[in-house]
């Protein structure tokens, strides 16, 4: 079985190809003008951070303003402590000298001819759960939580931990498609049977098609939506490595868990693990892609 750590650092590249640019540009744009018109640092909450992932990415690809205070959150152990371990590397790859390399990380590198002669960002990553902290940030990220979780009460949550006219960024919202190449004679029945697992049987709420209903649902909760865009992972084409076929099996893995919780007359053992044997094969010959349906949403409150 491929653990949540080793998913959580391979699917970096992944997420990497599949961000929706436009939305992020808004994003780091929202960062830079200041946000909520406060005195540095700027100060974002990631929840769910897992491995500390989107920091590093905005760190790779220079997308945060000259002081940033970062707080990642999140319920699993493991990758706290993974994040921990492999921030500071990450961090000095971006051209940061690295300070602390525990729960709290200070980083710094020359600005590189901004208006400050120095970018500094501090890092602290927690296992917490995120319906419980406070805080009073600039901006929130949820990336590819927000189908994990219920959406109502996770959005007035955000709310109480964003300043007026913070922002929201919630990429790789998953969003009703999951599909494989090549065609099996399963597959719709097998996204069928798998989103419905995500809606109506597994113990954690939220939804199958998570990314239009938080569309829906910003309005109401008091956000205006200021970016929307499409993130589809594309797991596989090419030549995929060894990062994809770790993403592609964990996927494999967790939807034959999900089925798994169906009575045999819904969906018998052995077809299950005839079509999971199939995919597994094409999987280790480089055959299988894997397709899921995400949107980025950016949001501001009101």
């Amino acid at each position: 079985m491929t653990s949540t750590v080793e998913y959580l650092t391979a699917k970096r590249v992944v997420d990497d190809r599949a961000l929706n640019r436009r939305v992020w540009d808004r994003f780091v744009a929202e960062l830079a003008d200041g946000v909520c018109e406060a005195d540095e640092p700027i100060r974002i909450v990631d929840v769910g951070a897992g491995v500390g992932s989107m920091i590093a990415r905005l760190a790779a690809w220079d997308g945060l303003p000259a002081h940033v205070s970062y707080r990642g959150v999140d319920l699993d152990e493991d990758a706290v402590a993974a994040g921990r371990d492999r921030l500071p590397g990450w961090l000095e790859a971006a051209g940061y000298d690295v300070s602390g390399r525990s729960d709290a990380i200070c980083a710094r590198r020359d600005a590189g001819g901004r208006e400050s002669a120095e970018q500094r960002l501090d890092v602290t990553l927690e296992v917490g759960d995120a319906f419980s902290i406070t805080d009073d940030a600039d901006a929130v990220i949820a990336a590819a939580f927000v189908d994990l979780v219920a959406l109502e009460p996770a959005l007035a949550r955000f709310r109480e931990l964003l300043c007026e006219n913070g922002i929201l960024y919630a990429p790789l919202t998953f969003d009703g498609a999951t599909g494989f190449a090549p065609a099996h004679s399963l597959d719709d029945r097998i996204e069928r049977l798998y989103h419905r697992h995500m809606d109506e049987i597994r113990d954690q709420p939220g939804s199958s098609r998570a990314g239009r209903k938080l569309l829906a649902a910003c309005p109401d909760a008091g956000y205006d939506v200021l970016e929307v865009g499409g993130s589809d992972w594309l797991v596989g084409a090419g030549d995929a490595g060894d990062r994809e076929r770790t993403v592609a099996r964990y996927l494999l893995e967790t939807i034959d868990g999900a089925l798994a919780d169906y009575p045999d007359d819904v969906l018998g053992p052995a077809t299950r693990a005839r079509w999971l044997e199939t995919r597994t094969e094409q999987l280790e010959n480089d055959e299988l892609v894997v397709v899921a349906h995400h949107l980025d949403v950016l949001a501001r409150t009101r």
